[in-house]
């Protein structure tokens, strides 16, 4: 379990997201109150399993001598909201904050995007809370039973119901954002019919999908030698 979430901070180091200290990928223990993640002043591609902590819902580590980002109370408040919840991550990705800057949502032109389909939202308005660990309360409203949310002036929060979901899922829209800006940036952008839009679905979010973009993830790790966490 723990292997899997040192993984997937390489993974997404390796498709350039979450690079730097800002950016968040955090696990929920087996305890279900506690979450597991990596410590304040490392960047994604640097995490081994030794960096791994354990927190409660606060933002407090366990083992008081590790440092976490404060900001992690945010996700104390979607662990606490949403039990299906079992990883999140959170990120500053140029299309996500791009995306949040032109107040816009993805919308279903293709099939990878079409897995997003009254699954995302944005929020613009976080009830005049203007320290970011106190925003818990108006994400989790404005989020809902949606499985991600764009953060307008703070990226994207994206939930999983494990870590290669969240992960594969985090990529996939990171990359959909990207597609959908440079067609508003050329014209109108057209949205699939409904029944192609379900069709997609069916694939994108199962587990044959997940599985298998995972397996490939960990592969071109291996081929590249960035897959030694211990």
């Amino acid at each position: 379990m723990k292997r899997e979430l040192a993984l997937g901070y390489r993974v997404l180091g390796r498709a350039g997201l979450g690079r730097g200290l800002l950016a968040h990928l955090t696990l929920r223990s087996p305890r279900g109150d506690t979450f597991f993640t990596y410590q304040l002043g490392q960047s994604v591609e640097e995490v081994r399993l030794a960096d791994l902590c354990e927190s409660d819902f606060e933002a407090n580590p366990l083992d008081p001598r590790r440092k976490l980002n404060p900001t992690l109370k945010l996700h104390g408040v979607v662990y606490r909201a949403r039990p299906d919840v079992q990883c999140i991550c959170h990120h500053h990705g140029d299309n996500s904050v791009a995306m949040g800057a032109v107040h816009g949502v993805l919308k279903p032109f293709d099939r990878s995007a079409a897995r997003w389909y009254r699954n995302i939202d944005l929020i613009e308005d976080y009830d005049n809370v203007h320290r970011i660990a106190d925003q818990g309360r108006a994400i989790v409203k404005r989020l809902g039973n949606k499985k991600a949310l764009i953060l307008k002036f703070h990226g994207i929060l994206v939930t999983g119901a494990s870590v290669r979901d969240t992960v594969v899922s985090t990529i996939d829209l990171e990359q959909s954002l990207g597609v959908q800006l440079r067609a508003m940036a050329a014209g109108r952008v057209s949205v699939m019919p409904r029944g192609e839009i379900e069709d997609a679905k069916k694939l994108f979010l199962s587990d044959l999908y997940i599985h298998g973009t995972w397996a490939y993830y960990l592969r071109a790790l291996a081929r590249e030698k960035l897959d030694d966490v211990d």
